[in-house]
């Protein structure tokens, strides 16, 4: 069976267009998305620039903590992070970090800001 030059054409068109929308969002993000950093809760990365993204399983996508709060219904702020990732000693959860200087931060949902906290 031969397949016309107009049936090439529109089944690569397609495939370019196919290809563009899934590859769309990672190359909109940069190269320093790509450099994880660090890892908080349960799907959760911390890159070199210092975006949060949160891995959905529903959709089989990343989103960052702001959109996925958005998805929710709630906008927040989290990003940008009070300090820069490597300035970061410990952060199991996205609103809450220790910096190596020994500062605590706390992201308040309330206020959608982040607060250093001191210490006990």
């Amino acid at each position: 069976m031969r397949v016309g030059w107009k049936a090439s054409l529109l089944a690569a068109c397609a495939g370019a267009l196919g290809a563009g929308f899934a590859l769309g969002s990672a190359a909109a993000r940069g190269k320093q998305d790509a450099v994880v950093v660090g890892v908080y809760g349960v799907g959760g990365i911390l890159t070199a620039n210092g975006n949060l993204w949160q891995y959905m399983p529903d959709d089989k996508r990343w989103m960052t903590i702001d959109e996925a709060f958005k998805r929710d219904g709630r906008e927040t702020k989290v990003l940008p992070l009070p300090v820069a990732p490597k300035d970061i000693r410990f952060m199991e959860s996205w609103g809450f970090l220790v910096a190596h200087d020994g500062k605590v931060w706390h992201y308040d949902l309330e206020t959608n800001a982040w607060h250093n906290i001191g210490t006990p």
